[in-house]
């Protein structure tokens, strides 16, 4: 199985069979020697018997909207025999006490969701005894420490199900812990997951999904609730722009195996009845979104949903990606929650009519769209993740798109193992061993241009400047060091899946322009210094996270001790895209940049180091 057909996927019914024909090939995988589903292997930082866990409750997160909906899926009885046996302290199958910061703890948060949209229908299928059991197993989340992020959303479901369902709850803490929500709040609508210099999905399909789940079962006076409305209604002006015409949105930051759980936030807003945007856009947003996702080669040929991003990958994934994790993605099916008679299945899709350009101070970033509406690139500054792997390249790099991915390093040892695509790498050998940016680094963000600092290593400082003209941008990079160093700057990461040889037919090389193509897209770097050494890099396979292969352009340079000045550009863009000629011009107070008739003036005192960003 690699397609699941999405034709006419508007109605209840259809949506619902994308999610039936997900969950069947789960069906036959029910471990009868232990607490949930195995269908794969791969190592976590949590057991076996959690990961079989996992598995276990993923797929609850589209199976429950369903049954909240007026549908129960043929599955849910397996299932439920199996959270019965995880319930029962008793039972060899018993999920376990838990400990402080336990990966259980996460999975917990479905059942929340259920007893919150569908608690009388959820708990009929459990006895006296089997629901004193659910809840005392639980309860747990009250008595355990977790982390200060989005898990703190996984206490306050339980406790509001058990509110809403007259099971003892901890109201302290379900205050407590919306409170400390509340205090990731920045501006129009973002919030930061738990860190203050970390912005991701999270922000959308846990913090705003979550919120909304509350606002739809809370009391219409509870102040909560409200808020978490009013800062969805403004989320969903910015966060719109992350899909591109096709559907696809932008890959960032970490947890890109749950997939089509980007677009969850819609599905939630859709569910809770509040229409942050029109009814018809979101529908076309979820539709459009699961119709490009199934297109993807992302199931095993059993039809089981496997780790990975456009293809099963392992090379970029959280210590926290088990077999089963992918499933979280079944949070999109939350608006089956909505009943077969519900008005909104009878809305026409209408594509939602989003700018070229939209700046989002609170989240350090600049989203970008070309004029065909084909690829959204993603530009941030100032953002840092620590605990995770891969993190640099996850959150770090100058721009990210919808189309091209990005990549993450296999090794340093060499240009093609770190794969550094839109990132500027540096070392001390001219071959060995080089670092991109990972550093919480002073930053300026404005609708034109983005600004950042880094400091690679003792006495060397690099201011880059990075202004887009969708789907081309330059790179100022102002370098200061007290010792000779190697950069390669590095562009779009080109997929292709044909032999090198032949591949190297589609590649064009100019003294100071370098491009290539596949076919369908086109990728290039030019420089506008007049002396550095232009090539192609060839990504170690599977370092990309949307094609296997890839061919990134890239930008060499040594520089001596002393203060040193590097302009590139880069373009990532369709085949059919027509790309008007950039130039570069210093003038007597300011850089002049254009990409046919738009211009951009960088001032010369922000390209002084000593100048303060």
């Amino acid at each position: 199985m690699n397609k699941v057909e999405t034709m006419n996927a508007t109605s209840r019914k259809d949506i619902a069979d994308i999610l039936e024909k997900l969950a069947d090939p789960l069906l036959p995988h029910f471990d009868q020697d232990g607490p949930g589903l195995k269908f794969d292997t791969g190592g976590t930082h949590y057991s076996e018997k959690t990961r079989q866990m996992e598995a276990l409750f993923r797929p609850l997160w589209g199976i429950v909207p369903l049954l909240a909906g007026g549908t129960e899926y043929k599955g849910l009885e397996s299932f439920i025999g199996k959270l019965k046996d995880g319930f029962n302290p008793k039972h060899p199958h018993y999920f376990g006490e838990t400990n402080d910061y336990d990966q259980r703890l996460v999975e917990m948060a479905v059942i929340g969701l259920a007893l919150c949209i569908c608690g009388d229908k959820w708990l009929s299928y459990f006895s006296e005894l089997e629901q004193k059991q659910l809840h005392a197993w639980l309860n747990q989340i009250n008595e355990r420490n977790i982390p200060r992020n989005n898990w703190l959303f996984f206490r306050i479901l339980i406790n509001h199900g058990f509110r809403l369902n007259g099971l003892a709850y901890d109201a302290a803490r379900l205050k407590e812990d919306l409170e400390t929500v509340h205090s990731f709040y920045r501006s129009e609508g973002w919030y930061v997951d738990g860190y203050p210099d970390q912005v991701d999905y999270y922000v959308a399909f846990a913090l705003h999904f979550y919120g909304l789940v509350y606002a739809k079962t809370a009391v219409e006076e509870d102040p909560d609730a409200k808020i978490f409305i009013e800062r969805s209604k403004e989320f969903a002006q910015s966060f719109a722009c992350f899909f591109d015409g096709n559907g696809a949105a932008v890959p960032f930051g970490r947890s890109m195996t749950y997939r089509f759980s980007q677009v969850a936030f819609f599905s939630a807003a859709i569910f809770a009845e509040v229409e942050v945007l029109p009814y018809a856009e979101m529908k076309w947003l979820v539709v459009q979104h699961l119709k490009h996702w199934m297109k993807q080669r992302i199931f095993s040929h059993e039809g089981l949903l496997t780790v990975g991003y456009y293809y099963r990958n392992q090379v970029y994934t959280e210590g926290y990606n088990a077999f089963g994790s992918p499933y979280w993605a079944f949070k999109t099916f939350l608006l089956l929650g909505l009943p077969e008679d519900h008005p909104f299945w009878l809305i026409p899709e209408k594509a939602p009519s989003l700018p070229e350009k939209k700046l989002i101070a609170p989240a350090r970033m600049l989203v970008t769209r070309d004029q065909s509406n084909h690829q959204v690139q993603l530009y941030t500054v100032g953002l840092h993740c620590e605990p995770h792997t891969h993190c640099d390249a996850k959150y770090e790099k100058f721009v990210y798109s919808s189309v091209f991915g990005f990549s993450v390093s296999k090794g340093q040892l060499n240009l093609r193992q770190g794969a550094y695509d839109n990132t500027l790498a540096v070392s001390l050998d001219p071959e060995r061993y080089y670092k991109m940016r990972y550093e919480k680094s002073a930053y300026q963000i404005t609708e034109n241009y983005l600004a950042t600092e880094w400091h690679p290593y003792d006495g060397v400082k690099i201011r880059s400047i990075i202004v887009p003209f969708t789907p081309f941008h330059f790179r100022i990079h102002l370098v200061e060091t007290d010792k000779t160093i190697y950069l390669a700057d590095g562009g779009f990461a080109l997929g292709f899946d044909i032999d090198g040889a032949d591949m190297q037919k589609n590649m064009v090389m100019e003294p100071e322009h370098f491009k290539v193509n596949n076919g369908e897209h086109q990728a290039g770097v030019l420089d506008f210094s007049h002396h550095s050494q232009l090539e192609f890099v060839y990504g170690e396979p599977n370092s990309n996270i949307i094609s296997q292969q890839t061919y990134i352009p890239t930008a060499r340079d040594h520089v001596a001790p002393g203060k040193h000045i590097l302009i590139h550009g880069f373009y990532g863009a369709m085949m059919e895209d027509t790309l008007a000629e950039p130039s570069c011009s210093m003038e007597e107070n300011a850089v002049v940049l254009s990409v046919g008739p738009n211009k951009v003036s960088i001032p010369k005192l922000l390209l002084d180091l000593e100048t303060k960003i």
